[in-house]
């Protein structure tokens, strides 16, 4: 008659948030910078080609670009 007393399980939730902040604050640091290196890159083409405001605008395009492929990629789990 020694029986132990069972212990109640908790509902398991899919839900974690702090997962969840974790994984948007790396898709938001990993847009931020890919857009910064991008207009990083893009000023210093134009100061070296003389060719002012279009590798800024060209290469901030092209940052902000990859910087979403690789958020979608990380949401996607790719």
């Amino acid at each position: 008659m020694d029986e132990k007393p069972k212990k109640k399980n908790k509902p398991v939730s899919d839900f974690d948030a702090l997962h969840s902040i974790a994984v948007a604050t790396g898709a938001g640091f990993t847009l931020l910078s890919s857009i910064g290196v991008g207009v990083w890159l893009g000023l210093k083409c134009d100061k070296y080609f003389g060719t002012k405001p279009f590798g800024l605008i060209v290469l901030s395009i092209v940052g902000a670009a990859s910087g979403l492929w690789s958020v979608v990629k990380q949401m996607l789990g790719k």
